[in-house]
């Protein structure tokens, strides 16, 4: 948190809707900013934008109210130019010095409310200080607005996850909350594989690779073929050991047929056959 940059609140959508609004049809964009800045200023996230967002008002009217004067005025006629300018220089007063002035303040709540969150992390995260009472405090804050910024902090992921019951923060663990930033992290991941990838060995000289696959091809393949020669010589000296045999009966001359190493009964005379 103690290194990043500085707070700058940021135009939403609906913002950026009201600006564009406001340079099109001034007074329903002027009646929506100034909705929006009633209703949000309590929070100090959006104190800086709602500053700016009525310093372009202040512009866009000084705008509108030139281009008027510009369909108005004849500025071929001398007087009319005369005219125009102290009119340009009188409503630059009006309108542009406090727009300026708006725009500054909104810097100013920028800076303020980043000093106030740099204390918030510093009692939380460092000191360990969880009550909303003790941290309101410290900050010199409404406990009302310290539960709205710790809220806001929580939600931008400026604090590990967690939430506020019973006037107490209550955090999550805080091995979410990184003390770096991530590239940082990638960076010496990254070292600390490289370094084990290299402690280990892994690499390879290509042709002692090649060479070493191309054995252990050759190898297989005359393993293969072995194997191959001898299922066939155990095949032929299955097959020759029960192949049948043509026996004639020594009793009767019948002829049988009669498997290797097997017995059969003659079918004529009941002698026992052996082969």
């Amino acid at each position: 948190m103690e290194d990043h940059l500085p707070y700058k609140s940021k135009y939403s959508k609906f913002d950026r809707v009201i600006l564009t609004l406001a340079f099109i049809l001034y007074p329903v964009g002027l009646l929506m900013a100034l909705f929006r800045v009633l209703t949000t200023h309590v929070h100090h996230s959006r104190k800086g934008r709602n500053h700016r967002l009525i310093g372009w008002l202040g512009v866009y009217a000084y705008i509108l109210i030139m281009g008027l004067f510009i369909l108005a005025f004849d500025l071929d006629n001398p007087d009319d130019v005369q005219l125009y300018w102290d009119s340009a220089w009188l409503y630059g007063i009006i309108l542009l010095i406090p727009a300026i002035s708006f725009f500054i303040l909104g810097s100013r709540a920028d800076s303020k409310f980043s000093l106030l969150l740099h204390q918030y992390y510093h009692l939380v995260m460092n000191r360990r200080i969880r009550e909303i009472d003790h941290i309101a405090v410290e900050t010199k804050q409404s406990p009302n607005h310290v539960i709205r910024d710790l809220d806001f902090m929580i939600t931008e992921h400026m604090l590990p996850f967690g939430r506020i019951q019973n006037g107490i923060l209550e955090l999550e663990s805080e091995e979410y909350h990184e003390a770096y930033d991530d590239d940082d992290y990638d960076e010496e991941y990254v070292d600390e594989y490289d370094d084990e990838y290299d402690d280990e060995e892994y690499e390879y000289d290509d042709e002692e690779y090649e060479d070493e696959y191309e054995e252990y091809e050759y190898v297989d393949e005359e393993y293969v073929d072995e194997e191959e020669e001898y299922e066939d010589e155990y095949d032929e000296s299955e097959d020759r050991g029960h192949r049948p045999k043509s026996i004639e009966c020594p009793s009767c001359g019948a002829r049988m047929i009669v498997y290797a190493n097997d017995e059969k009964e003659c079918d004529y005379c009941g002698n026992v056959i052996s082969a």
